[in-house]
């Protein structure tokens, strides 16, 4: 839950674990099995902060430093400076009113400060004030400007920073900032797994980004200055989660998912994503679920309940049913819900679905609660007072309602941020809670 930034934490409380999705949609990415990887130093992370933008503004320093990828040369030019996508590539206008196209396929790099091609490719060039606003919100390291002329001259802004200062930005909006220093230490080892996870399987298929900025991957919310995060980060510096503990595997970052409440019954990621061909890292016997203690009782979607009219759930779950291509989407008005099958934590894996005319339909739990919270043409937006929290629940029909009743809040698999404040209030290190979180998993420096 993603990723997770992107801190008003006090205010209006962590927007991923309010979400209860980190680290969840982007299992469907591309991407081959992870494997094991090793660092001499602490590795940089590419990190998408700008999609599908059509205009976008860079501010900060003075002066930057721009750098073409079709030219040798980088130029120092004054800001801030306007990027404009075209459907002939790109337009950048400069703090001296001065205008320059770049060609379709020109990535451009924008330095906060002159920087050697020795300093731009090592991780150790990065200074504490390497910083630029990006449309307001302030991102460490230095930027590329990725053009997408052949997709209706959209841009995409990509943030490079050391992997230390991209943790911190994760887990301040992880996290409410009044929760115990041993949660954000158990939530920063968890980001910097999953983070270099994901670096190494998009490195390995080229891909010109690492991660996303949202719940795709882990919410970032730019450069942070939360006290409790940066100390976390620092007190587990080069720490993660491994799939295993000899051999391969034992260097292996684990794709630590993690979401905001488990409810008391954990989810294995075999039942919640896929597992074959590229996803294989999903049948990983570190995130399988296991009976376990736990500790969230103290959240408030511990226990949950809703209410909902059978046409609106059944027209958002036929709409869903349209989007990813399932049968459902052809599915009669909803009268019947049912579990047909539950996981050793007793957590409930698949649902069927009747409808007036006696037709049946399955679905995983991952898969209903997408479905029931599925935004439909005609329907509002699903809100916080009527979202389906997570795919362990139960449904009550009368009449033309339905009474949602659930447990837990997210897909349940891995860390459980509630539980880790619970264990951290009775004394746990980070260590401990990732034993139990990620049963089997190993723990290694990585740098």
């Amino acid at each position: 839950m993603g990723f997770v930034s992107r801190v008003a934490v006090l205010a209006v409380g962590a927007a991923a674990l309010l979400s209860g999705c980190s680290t969840i949609e982007s299992a469907f990415e591309t991407g081959p099995k992870s494997r094991p990887v090793s660092f001499k130093e602490e590795p940089d992370i590419r990190v998408r902060v700008k999609k599908d933008a059509i205009l976008t503004k860079i501010d900060g320093p003075s002066r930057m430093v721009v750098r073409p990828s079709t030219v040798v040369r980088a130029e120092s030019v004054r800001g801030p400076l306007t990027f404009r996508g075209t459907v002939n590539g790109m337009v950048m206008i400069d703090g001296s009113g001065r205008e320059r196209e770049f060609a379709p396929g020109t990535d451009v790099e924008i330095l906060p400060r002159e920087m050697t091609e020795t300093e731009r490719l090592s991780s150790d060039a990065y200074k504490p004030g390497d910083a630029m606003v990006v449309d307001g919100e302030t991102q460490p390291g230095y930027l590329v400007i990725h053009p997408r002329s052949g997709e209706g001259g959209v841009i995409d802004v990509i943030a490079v920073m050391p992997i230390e200062t991209y943790v911190p930005g994760v887990i301040s909006r992880e996290l409410f900032a009044t929760w115990p220093r041993q949660a954000f230490e158990c939530q920063a080892v968890a980001a910097r797994s999953y983070g270099l996870h994901e670096r190494e399987r998009s490195r390995r298929a080229h891909e010109f980004f690492d991660v996303e900025s949202t719940t795709k991957d882990q919410v970032f919310g730019g450069l942070s200055s939360l006290p409790v995060a940066i100390e976390a980060t620092r007190a587990t510096r080069g720490m993660i989660v491994t799939e295993g503990t000899t051999g391969a595997l034992a260097k292996a970052p684990l794709r630590t998912y993690y979401s905001s409440t488990c409810g008391g019954e954990q989810a294995s990621a075999k039942d919640v994503f896929p597992t074959t061909g590229k996803f294989q890292f999903n049948a990983a016997k570190p995130l399988e679920a296991k009976k376990r203690e736990h500790f969230c009782q103290s959240a408030n979607r511990y226990r949950w309940e809703v209410r909902r009219s059978d046409t609106e759930l059944t027209q958002r779950i036929r709409a869903w049913g349209h989007y990813v291509g399932n049968p459902v989407k052809n599915m009669g008005r909803l009268v019947e819900c049912e579990e047909s099958g539950r996981n050793v934590t007793g957590r409930p894996i698949r649902y069927v679905l009747t409808d007036d005319r006696r037709q049946t339909y399955k679905l995983s739990a991952e898969e209903l609660r997408n479905a029931c919270n599925y935004t439909a043409s005609g329907l509002g937006e699903v809100t916080r007072e009527n979202r389906v929290n997570s795919g362990n629940l139960e449904m009550t029909f009368a009449g033309s309602s339905v009474l949602i009743r659930g447990k837990g809040f997210g897909h349940g698999v891995g860390m459980c941020q509630f539980c880790a404040k619970g264990m951290a209030e009775k004394g746990w290190d980070w260590p401990s809670m990732m034993k139990l979180f990620y049963p089997g998993a190993g723990v290694t420096k990585a740098y």
